[in-house]
């Protein structure tokens, strides 16, 4: 194979994994208890029900459903003036937090 066909097969298999991840479907139950620790945990900064302007606080109603990754790094480690959670949260916590905001609430991409 040339560079280029691999280039293409490379560039095809990122756009089928983005799309796969986009069309990610979340368990009600997961959604359920991860809005419970929204609440418990994030609400303070990101809004009920993620709700907020998005001028002080990123607006997590846009989060990029197709980066799962970023969102995990960014609540494990923290981001800008988000602090780590590495030590408040547990993987799952943090996994029930990526179904709720990953559905937009419950309101599947």
């Amino acid at each position: 194979m040339t560079r280029m066909m691999l280039a293409g097969v490379a560039v095809g298999f990122v756009l089928a994994t983005a799309a796969a991840h986009a069309q990610a479907r979340f368990e009600a139950d997961a959604i359920t208890h991860g809005r419970d620790q929204f609440h418990r945990t994030c609400s303070h900064c990101h809004g009920f029900n993620m709700v907020n302007s998005g001028t002080t606080v990123y607006d997590l109603r846009r989060f990029p459903v197709d980066d799962p990754d970023r969102f995990f790094n960014s609540v494990t480690n923290g981001k800008g003036n988000m602090p780590s959670f590495k030590d408040a949260l547990t993987p799952e916590q943090i996994n029930l937090l990526w179904a709720y905001v990953g559905s937009r609430g419950g309101k599947e991409p």
